[in-house]
């Protein structure tokens, strides 16, 4: 009997990007995507991130090292036969390096997939990431976050003639039990990385409006504050609002968890030009958590309508009566908990096809055992 062989040999893969720290939706997704693709293939990991987010000269100069660290192993796995190259895209200036890398895994004979997290050069055209498609090459697969993101991409870059969309609601399954109900004073959360282009600021109007119209309510706050300026701005609400803002810091595991089943509704005023996803709304509807935002990037079409301020309105005026309406009729804030685990439910069930159509693009097929030769059975002669 011959030995089981496996029907191919398991790909070369090189995953390049951000991983955390610190953590944002950018590094969170590929580290999840990474620990899935440890089961498909062989995978080498080159983590371009410097510890922190920011700029200026140091961050920049640790940034390119480990950009060039990274080329190098591309170039040491030229000898592979079955070659596969991963990487978020960057914005700004980041954009370069992604350039930089998606050359040279091109140069090295790579398949290439680049995962689309911004919708900062969707907004406003740039003639780099017109350059990045074009180093990229025809065949390189471009991965976007939702139909509308792949549609308007391909219509402002020509060279991405290859590309497909993966939802960020993969990462978030519903919880399965329903939330308990709650009086008291409307619990409003906002869980991000702490600044005024998420709409920290916003979230203190907001406070001060329902205070002013008798509604009794409490903001809760989670995530680090990005600058010195934004903790403050958290510090000084900790002391006007004598008792109803609180701040959590950052949370992760089951403090966020619980962050999400202490609060009724999830603001997101974000003004932030590169917003296109946030994982946070899809943790909240997946909690059975109302969210409140801005409409950018695809939050359009990930959250129900009712919740949708377009980017015109006032976020306060606009959102203030259903907060007046939920904290007085608790009826209608559980209606409305349970359209957002509706909503998290199907969103979630839908990504799966597109993940998985992902993975196979970065990394093929699983491999699989080929069955044994079976000897052909000996006719009786006589």
């Amino acid at each position: 009997m011959t030995d089981r062989k496996p029907s191919h040999t398991a790909p070369h893969i090189i995953v390049s990007g951000r991983l955390p720290p610190p953590t944002d939706g950018m590094s969170r997704v590929t580290a999840l995507v990474l620990d899935r693709l440890r089961s498909r293939g062989n995978v080498e990991v080159a983590d371009l991130s410097p510890g922190w987010n920011g700029g200026g000269a140091r961050y920049h100069a640790m940034k390119a090292f480990r950009v060039l660290l990274a080329g190098l192993r591309l170039a040491a796995g030229v000898t592979q036969p079955d070659r596969r190259f991963y990487m978020p895209a960057d914005s700004g200036l980041g954009i370069f390096y992604t350039t930089a890398l998606v050359g040279a895994a091109r140069l090295f004979g790579y398949e290439r997939t680049l995962h689309h997290h911004s919708f900062a050069t969707i907004s406003k055209p740039t003639w780099r990431m017109s350059l990045l498609t074009r180093v990229a090459g025809e065949d390189c697969t471009h991965v976007l976050l939702c139909p509308a993101m792949q549609m308007r991409f391909q219509a402002l870059y020509p060279a991405a003639r290859t590309a497909t969309t993966m939802s960020n609601a993969i990462f978030t399954p519903p919880e399965p039990r329903p939330r308990r109900r709650r009086e008291g004073p409307l619990r409003i959360g906002h869980l991000s990385n702490l600044c005024t282009d998420k709409g920290l600021d916003t979230l203190f109007t907001l406070l001060r409006a329902l205070q002013v119209e008798g509604v009794e309510a409490k903001l809760i706050l989670a995530g680090p504050g990005i600058g010195r300026m934004d903790n403050a701005l958290v510090a000084a609400g900790l002391v006007a609002f004598d008792g109803n803002v609180e701040y959590r810091g950052p949370v992760e595991g089951e403090a966020k968890a619980e962050f999400y089943r202490d609060i009724d509704v999830f603001a997101f005023p974000t003004r932030y030009r590169n917003e296109a996803q946030p994982l946070v709304l899809f943790e909240a509807m997946a909690a059975g958590v109302p969210v409140l935002a801005y409409e950018r990037g695809c939050i359009g079409s990930d959250i129900p309508r009712t919740g949708l301020v377009t980017q015109d309105q006032n976020f306060v005026e606009a959102v203030l009566p259903t907060l007046r309406r939920w904290a007085g009729d608790r009826d209608a804030l559980a209606l409305a908990s349970e359209q957002a685990h509706a909503r998290a439910r199907a969103a979630y069930e839908a990504s799966h096809a597109g993940f998985e159509a992902v993975l196979e693009r970065i990394a093929g097929p699983i491999a699989t055992a080929a069955p044994a030769a079976v000897r052909p059975k000996r006719r009786a002669v006589g």
